[in-house]
């Protein structure tokens, strides 16, 4: 007896899966991929570049409203892989000849990796630079010396750390390198946000911008703005009370009463009670004279400027 394949059962056998590219290190996800293919392959899709072999790293759940913008054409045979090892080596080449150039030209740019596709479309170049590069008489020279479609593709610094890979201060393989999709914007804010003393050189990543682990708590910090303000004075239950702390971790809000002892609020019960602001480090006092205890002014050269 013949067994017939319904429709159902040929959806079953595409899939969507996530893979490395193996030029920048960037993620994404390919639509339609044959459910034989297993994390670990090498597969041939199309892109912008051209024809790229790509790493399979996993499986995804297909985005419907944003599908990805590339094509499964095939798993990658020995012939794929030996093309790709070959090109790798030509581009190696390439990349030297075009740092000679770049320095005999006196451009200012920092050029980190060639890069070949499978179908020999073009050859890229990706490079960092602090500002905009004239590069057109670079671009002359190469493609009459490389025979081939020249690309240059400026990146940055975290990029060039994403692409290379790196071991930060926590003693692992940088996040960016790891398993980030994208770059969140990091700025001194969040140290602020996240109780870290206010010294961006200790949170320095090896791409000299801060680290991108930093944003991926601030959601977290978000209860922040339901609470007082460090220092200011409540009342609560008709006493008074100065917040002193937050703690994030143990989620709890320490205050202190007139006398120094300390009082806790966890931050599931704030909402339940009754917390009333009396003043706060901004505003001063309500009877505020003009003192500086309250602006942070001219205390141990501290001041509220971010």
């Amino acid at each position: 007896m013949v067994k017939t394949i319904d429709k159902k059962d040929k959806e079953l056998k595409k899939r969507t899966v996530r893979i490395r590219f193996l030029d920048t290190h960037k993620f994404h996800e390919v639509d339609e991929v044959p459910e034989t293919i297993q994390k670990g392959d090498f597969i041939v899709i199309e892109t912008e570049k051209g024809e790229e072999l790509v790493l399979v790293v996993g499986y995804a759940i297909p985005d419907k409203e944003n599908p990805p913008p590339y094509k499964f054409l095939r798993k990658a045979g020995k012939k794929d892989i030996n093309i790709f090892d070959k090109h790798e080596k030509e581009s190696e080449t390439a990349l030297t000849t075009c740092k000679k150039l770049a320095e005999k030209l006196g451009l200012k740019m920092n050029l980190l990796k060639a890069y070949i596709p499978i179908n020999r479309s073009k050859i890229m170049f990706y490079y960092v630079s602090e500002g905009r590069v004239d590069f057109r008489q670079l671009v002359r020279e190469l493609a009459k010396r490389l025979k081939m479609r020249i690309e240059m593709r400026q990146v940055g610094v975290r990029d060039g750390v994403q692409m290379f890979g790196a071991v930060g201060v926590c003693g692992n393989e940088c996040c960016c390198s790891l398993f980030m999709d994208k770059f969140d914007t990091v700025n001194v804010e969040m140290l602020e946000e996240q109780n870290l003393p206010p010294t961006p050189a200790k949170f320095t990543g090896v791409c000299g911008r801060l680290m991108c682990c930093l944003s991926f708590e601030t959601d977290n910090y978000e209860f922040r703005k339901n609470l007082p303000e460090i220092d200011s004075e409540v009342e609560i239950n008709g006493k008074i009370y100065r917040v002193k702390n937050f703690d994030f971790i143990r989620e709890y809000v320490e205050f202190t009463d007139m006398e120094g002892s300390p009082y806790i609020i966890k931050f599931d019960q704030i909402d339940k009670m009754s917390i009333k602001v009396l003043t706060s480090p901004q505003s001063g006092c309500s009877d505020c004279s003009g003192c500086n205890i309250n602006n942070n002014e001219g205390l141990d050269g501290i001041s509220d400027e971010k």
